[in-house]
C-alpha cells in the first residue's frame, strides 16, 4: 500500500474516533455556543470523509456509504449515553458527507487542472 493510501486511513479513522468522542462523550458547553447541534454533525462527518474525497475519491463508493451508516450508528449509541438520538442529527451527518465530498472532488479537480497534483 502507498504513502497517500497509508495516510488517508489513518486520517480517516483518526477523524471518526475524533468525533466518536465528541457526539458520545460528554458535552461541552463551549461547543454549543459556536456552531448548533446540526452544522456540529455536519462538520464531523463531513470531516471524517473529506481526506478520502480528496487524497482517494475512488475511495466514496465504500467509504461514503460507510460514514453514513456510522453517523446512524452515533445516533443509536447516543440513547444509551445520555445524549438525544435525533433522525435530525443523522440527517446532518448525511448532508456534511455529501457538501465534503463534493466540495473535496471538487477542488482536486481544480488543483488537477493546475498541475498541483502531480504526486496524487
Amino acid at each position: 500500500m502507498d504513502r497517500i493510501s497509508l495516510l488517508t486511513i489513518a486520517l480517516v479513522l483518526a477523524l471518526a474516533a475524533l468525533v466518536t468522542a465528541l457526539t458520545v462523550g460528554p458535552r461541552f458547553a463551549l461547543a454549543d455556543t459556536l456552531f448548533s447541534d446540526k452544522v456540529q454533525h455536519a462538520l464531523g462527518f463531513g470531516g471524517i470523509i473529506a481526506p478520502a474525497a480528496f487524497l482517494r475519491p475512488r475511495w466514496l463508493w465504500v467509504l461514503a456509504p460507510a460514514a453514513i451508516a456510522f453517523g446512524g450508528l452515533i445516533e443509536v449509541a447516543q440513547a444509551y449515553v445520555g445524549r438525544d438520538a435525533e433522525l435530525s442529527d443523522w440527517a446532518a451527518d448525511i448532508v456534511g458527507v455529501i457538501a465534503a465530498s463534493t466540495t473535496a472532488i471538487l477542488l482536486r479537480d481544480q488543483l488537477a487542472r493546475r498541475g498541483l497534483l502531480r504526486g496524487l
